[in-house]
């Protein structure tokens, strides 16, 4: 029987065939698809040839359905531009004054530029796919070298380079009656892009809801501050406030004498959303009497369990006239949700729905694909995957805002000392040591105390693992366990005013309310099996809830004298871990009475 006897394959033969292979990528005129590859060779004349993929995934057969197809596409960081950021780490950090966290979105995005959001070209039905498909990866690839040849590579921002993406946003405009675009309220001047808000309202004559969401994030001064800061630029947007698991407002003071990082979240199965009502009211008000939405008032107080809830629960009043422009005659209205990555878009939708109906996670570009709900027979709900806008803002804001995974980070130190330039770091993390034996600290110090005070060693020689520390630090970030908040302009200057206005104090006895409804004793508060238990002790109280276990979220607790909140993921071990040790040597030793007992008994 002849066998046949492998040949060797050599690095020349290896060579050539990845060379045939980009020769056939380029035969097709695949402008894209070889630089895409992390290992791939790219032309540093051309910065926009040069991506790098967020969190692909490997597949062998693409077939119809492909998983990386609306995965985050960014401009590839070049390695001098890493090496110059590590630099600036090791520079003390210089605290900055609160007015410089007020940002104009004119300094972001500059309207009018090349940083406009790029707009689907006109095509018509008598087009074929292929014809379509080209004429916008033609018009993608202007658009592209349009930003690059007025701005500099290394002073943009991360932005989408995915057309698929982009295509996705397209359609939804297209085939939405209203478009919803989800903001965090930490970051809302960074998240809100008048580029879209021209394309809305003035290209395709649609109705804007902005939804300013994680509102239990931010103090109620600055939610308010925002949201006269959007009415008075953008007239014809609807502004709403939003929180899918509302937690204690104690935790989102500005003193931070007394302030201490919140714990790791507890899960917990009911929730109370502030906001499905007055998302309600709003679309109400646009699609007047055209359409019968009685249904969907009675899913949310179906949802929310209680009718006193939601008649306590307070929503806005919107003067919208019925328009006649936007709303089809189709018997039902389809809302889409738009923003951009890890701003809650998933979540919001899991809240009016009153389940999990999509997933959820924290990492950005965790939707994959576009996405629509039949809320009632005459709702519709359509998620797009987050997307995010070409602007001029400084990457490491960017990070802290959840836009780039953490976990794909290349250099996280610059980040950390963006945060620390406005909070009080070592207090937070008590690091009173660093502080005091570095009074001039940086950046990378801060990393190697905090990995010092964790654990975070290397593998081998057992260096402080800063890296990791870095990582730590911006995740508690993400999660709100540090919170960063940007102010508009002038809040600074009438903080007083914004403190003491009656809006502020409705809002915040509207959040309390949800709170205390989350606290009432018929409540289950059992987590299933994802959930983790904590002492429930005076010292330890809980500040916020969510759906079910994985449905919108999850909870938050806030961090008590007791133990350190940010040591609570060690010490839990340290303190639980007896506890199972007592019960198996319980165990043990009633096993061993027993086979006495027999013995005797023998």
């Amino acid at each position: 029987m002849d066998a046949t006897r492998k040949k060797p394959f050599s690095s020349k033969q290896k060579k050539e065939q990845l060379k045939l292979k980009r020769e056939k990528i380029r035969a097709r005129g695949d402008k894209w698809a070889d630089s895409d590859d992390e290992t791939a060779v790219v032309d540093t004349n051309n910065p926009h040839n040069s991506r790098r993929r967020i969190n692909e995934q490997p597949v062998r057969d693409t077939g119809a359905h492909n998983p990386n197809r609306y995965r985050l596409h960014f401009q590839r960081e070049s390695r001098d531009e890493i090496d110059r950021r590590k630099k600036l780490a090791q520079v003390p950090i210089v605290k900055l004054p609160d007015q410089s966290l007020e940002i104009p979105i004119e300094q972001i995005y500059r309207p009018g530029s090349a940083l406009d959001m790029p707009i689907r070209p006109i095509w018509t039905y008598d087009m074929t796919k292929e014809q379509l498909e080209q004429q916008e990866q033609t018009y993608f690839n202007g658009y592209l070298d349009k930003i690059f040849a007025n701005f500099e590579a290394e002073h943009l921002s991360y932005f989408e380079m995915n057309l698929e993406t982009w295509r996705q946003l397209w359609r939804t405009v297209e085939i939405c009656d209203i478009i919803l675009m989800i903001v965090d309220i930490r970051f809302a001047t960074l998240h809100f892009s008048p580029a879209l808000y021209d394309y809305v309202t003035r290209v395709h004559n649609k109705q804007l809801i902005i939804i300013l969401n994680k509102i239990d994030l931010a103090p109620p001064s600055i939610v308010i501050a925002v949201k006269d800061y959007f009415s008075k630029k953008f007239p014809q947007l609807h502004i709403l406030t939003y929180t899918s698991y509302p937690k204690d407002l104690a935790t989102t003071r500005e003193d931070f004498d007394n302030y201490q990082v919140m714990a790791r979240i507890v899960r917990r199965k009911n929730y109370y959303a502030i906001g499905p009502l007055a998302l309600f009211e709003c679309v109400s008000s646009i699609v007047g009497s055209k359409i019968d939405l009685s249904s969907w008032k009675k899913h949310i107080q179906e949802c929310m369990n209680d009718e006193s809830i939601a008649n306590d629960l307070k929503y806005e009043q919107i003067d919208v006239s019925p328009l006649t422009n936007t709303t089809k005659t189709s018997g039902h209205v389809t809302l889409g949700f738009t923003g951009y990555p890890n701003v809650g878009k998933s979540s919001i939708l899991n809240s009016i729905v009153g389940h999990k109906v999509v997933s959820v996670s924290r990492t950005p570009g965790h939707t994959k694909h576009f996405q629509t709900i039949h809320l009632t027979p005459t709702v519709r709900l359509c998620d797009c995957p987050g997307l995010v806008f070409p602007s001029y803002v400084e990457r490491p804001l960017q990070i802290l805002a959840g836009i780039y995974p953490i976990a794909q980070v290349q250099e996280p130190y610059t980040a950390v000392g963006y945060l620390a330039q406005w909070l009080p770091m070592t207090k937070l993390l008590k690091l009173e040591k660093l502080e005091a034996e570095t009074p001039k600290y940086s950046a990378l110090d801060i990393c190697e105390a905090w990995a010092m005070k964790r654990g975070f060693l290397t593998a081998k020689a057992a260096r402080p693992d800063v890296y990791r520390a870095a990582n730590h630090i911006l995740r508690l970030a993400l999660d709100g366990r540090i919170n960063l908040c940007l102010r508009p302009p002038g809040f600074t200057d009438e903080k007083e005013k914004y403190l003491s206005d009656p809006r502020a104090i409705e809002l915040e006895q509207q959040i309390q309310l949800a709170i205390d409804k989350q606290k009432r004793p018929d409540s289950d508060v059992s987590g299933g099996e994802d959930s983790e238990a904590f002492p429930t002790s005076d010292d330890h109280q809980l500040a916020s809830c969510s759906a079910s276990a994985s449905d919108v979220g999850y909870d938050r607790v806030e961090g008590t004298n007791r133990f350190d909140a940010l040591d609570r993921d060690s010490d839990e071990k340290e303190q639980y871990k007896p506890v199972k040790n007592i019960h198996r040597e319980t165990r043990r030793k009633s096993s061993n009475n027993h086979q006495h007992d027999k013995e005797e008994v023998d």
